[in-house]
């Protein structure tokens, strides 16, 4: 999930951050290799790309690019555009050819695997967020190792060390460079009490409402003298608007066929999943009342070669199929190969009725949850929403490990996995529930903007959108927690004094891009809450009483990724020199005055226990490879400069 903004380190002091590990930033750079024909003293020509409407961001690409001159090697220019133009650019598959240095943020999962696959996976080209084309087939293999096995599944300690090999693998090749590690630090008013931080921007608010897994909800106090600190569920007040300052417009409200946070995060008001997640990753049943790991197959994907039909190949890989590629023969090449032997859902539904399949889940779906038009939650509902992500815009992350659901009853789902996949419990049931109302809807229409207000499940309806201006919720009267109450779901412990829903009435979502313009709207009590404010802002925030800044190490990060189909690019030793020119540390210090941590590894904290089999000997031995050091950095660039005659 791209991100515009910045076991979790909940309540972190950043200054300790700052005096013990330096700090990171959130650098936002692209770049490109200018033509043979630009005249210039250096060899390289060098243009820097960053979203305008983030000020640290742009003041982090100067830096960048003044490191990167002062070795007389590159020329640089530095083009800003607003953010969605900024997405969608990168997002095209044709950006690949352009030679840009491409530069943007991942807000990843508590799984290991989304701080690599989705970068550095052949399959997530053109999704999120292999953004230049990388296809090394040994590096798929690594990452595909670490997941889909059974032995991983079996042992811990053995995914741990694979995932070790893939962190290896990616400093020697350098297809990305990562940056820093982000400290998400929502900005409140002392009018807004109880809310806690979620170490995902896209869950921001949406637990900060209401997330009995650990307890948390928020609610409005405009007349008590006392601090957030000083009140708890005692002091619990109902009803009032929540007016949110959102950094970037709101791009999509269709879950499939969105892949930006801020899209995520207003479509949390709304939607809801099967699961839900913790603060510190523990999964919970959501809309499914319980689920249980029915059976697991030692297989391979070759498994489904009897199921498999030929499908052909042009000259460019793309495949003459309309349907939902679930796997392809690990054998076959699409680039070399004219026909590629495919399974696709027809073909999945055979295979798992004869017994064939990797893994299954049984998910027993909570009666009597409700959509927001009457709809009663069945187990057609999550069937057919499977079937949306078919072809979407997510379908590479959806079925790079779901094979196939199926419906059992009205109130049973059975979910399959392709092969054995140690990230199942989660990855698996990861997709937002449609109405049958809208389920059927092309890709990108259900959107307000389209005529279709989203329907979903959660605790806020929909009421009104303003493209690029504000969005409108209200809570939802029959909202399922309530109707229910929240000592029906199983697995909640809390006070009795806890709430059976959100509390809060209506949410103004107001979109205001400008760092300044939301400070200012934070100060005027134009809003509530904001979040992405420059770090500068935030140390003045930090230092007064009228507001509270509750910080927390994220599960996301800022990354370089190099044009490594475009020469001299593919040259690692090329990229390595320019991630020796990232001063990680001075731009946490100067930029970013301490509200991150570089990024020595490419696993953040929140990951490390099932990533890494020692995150210290882990950071001690790739840190050398990301520490700023111009003079390693020429070296390498006078290697390739002499070979490429430039």
């Amino acid at each position: 999930m791209v991100q515009n903004n910045n076991q979790s380190g909940r309540g972190i002091n950043r200054r300790q951050v700052l005096q013990g590990v330096g700090g990171a930033g959130i650098v936002a750079v692209a770049g490109c290799l200018g033509d043979e024909e630009e005249e210039g003293d250096a060899p390289f020509q060098i243009q820097l790309e960053v979203n305008a409407d983030n000020d640290d961001r742009v003041q982090m690409v100067e830096l960048i690019a003044e490191s990167m001159e002062q070795t007389g090697y590159f020329d640089t220019t530095i083009e800003t555009y607003e953010w969605n133009t900024y997405v969608g650019r990168l997002l095209d598959t044709e950006y690949a050819d352009r030679g840009h240095i491409a530069c943007i943020g991942l807000s990843g999962t508590f799984n290991p695997e989304s701080f690599c696959n989705a970068l550095h996976h052949s399959s997530n080209h053109g999704q999120c967020c292999n953004l230049q084309g990388i296809n090394d087939p040994e590096l798929d293999e690594m990452m595909d190792s670490a997941r889909y096995d059974m032995d991983v599944v079996d042992d811990p300690e053995l995914r741990a060390e694979r995932y070790d090999e893939v962190w290896e693998r990616l400093a020697e090749k350098r297809y990305s460079s990562i940056t820093h590690f982000d400290l998400l630090a929502p900005v409140m008013s002392n009018d807004l009490h109880g809310y806690s931080t979620y170490p995902f921007t896209e869950g921001l608010f949406s637990y900060g409402l209401y997330a009995p897994e650990d307890e948390q909800v928020s609610w409005l106090d405009r007349d008590s003298d006392a601090t957030p600190e000083e009140t708890g569920l005692g002091d619990l007040q109902e009803g009032g608007t929540l007016r949110i300052g959102a950094g970037a417009n709101v791009d999509s409200y269709d879950p499939p066929y969105s892949n930006d946070t801020t899209s995520t995060m207003a479509q949390n008001f709304v939607f809801e999943q099967l699961i839900t997640s913790d603060a510190d990753g523990n999964v919970y049943p959501w809309l499914a009342e319980d689920y249980e790991l029915v059976e697991t197959q030692d297989i391979d994907r070759t498994a489904y070669e009897e199921y498999m039909i030929s499908v052909g190949a042009d000259e460019e890989g793309v495949l003459d199929t309309d349907e939902q590629i679930i796997v392809q023969h690990p054998e076959d090449d699409p680039f070399g190969d004219d026909e590629v032997r495919v399974l696709t859902p027809e073909q999945a539904g055979e295979a798992v009725a004869d017994g064939t399949f990797g893994m299954q889940f049984q998910y027993d779906i909570r009666e009597g949850v409700e959509f927001h038009n009457g709809e009663e939650l069945t187990a057609e509902h999550v069937v057919r929403s499977y079937e949306r992500y078919e072809n979407s815009d997510l379908s590479a992350q959806t079925f790079d490990s779901a094979l196939y659901v199926e419906e059992v009853d009205d109130y049973t789902v059975n979910i399959y996995a392709q092969v054995p996949d140690a990230e199942a419990e989660r990855e698996l049931p990861a997709v937002y529930i449609h109405s049958l109302e809208q389920v059927d809807l092309e890709g990108g229409d259900l959107d307000p903007r389209q005529g279709n207000e989203p329907i979903g499940t959660g605790p806020y309806e929909f009421e009104e959108f303003v493209d690029e201006q504000y969005a409108e919720y209200s809570k939802f009267d029959n909202y399922w927690t309530e109707e229910l109450g929240v000592d029906s779901i199983d697995w909640f412990d809390g006070p009795s004094e806890f709430p059976d829903g959100p509390v809060i009435e209506e949410i103004e979502f107001e979109i205001v891009p400008d760092d300044a313009t939301r400070s200012g709207a934070l100060q005027n009590e134009e809003i509530d809450v904001t979040y992405g404010l420059a770090t500068a802002t935030l140390d003045d925030f930090e230092q007064s009483d009228g507001f509270f800044i509750d910080s927390v190490e994220t599960g996301g990060y800022e990354y370089i990724q190099y044009p490594v189909n475009v020469e001299p690019w593919d040259d690692e030793r090329l990229r390595k020199a320019v991630n020796h020119l990232v001063p990680r540390e001075r731009i946490v210090e100067n930029v970013l005055n301490g509200w991150a941590r570089p990024a020595w590894t490419d696993i953040p904290q929140l990951a490390e226990e099932a990533g890494t089999a020692d995150p210290e000997a882990l950071e001690q031995e790739i840190k050398p490879t990301n520490e700023y050091d111009p003079e390693r950095a020429e070296e390498l660039l006078d290697e390739v400069v002499e070979e490429y005659d430039l």
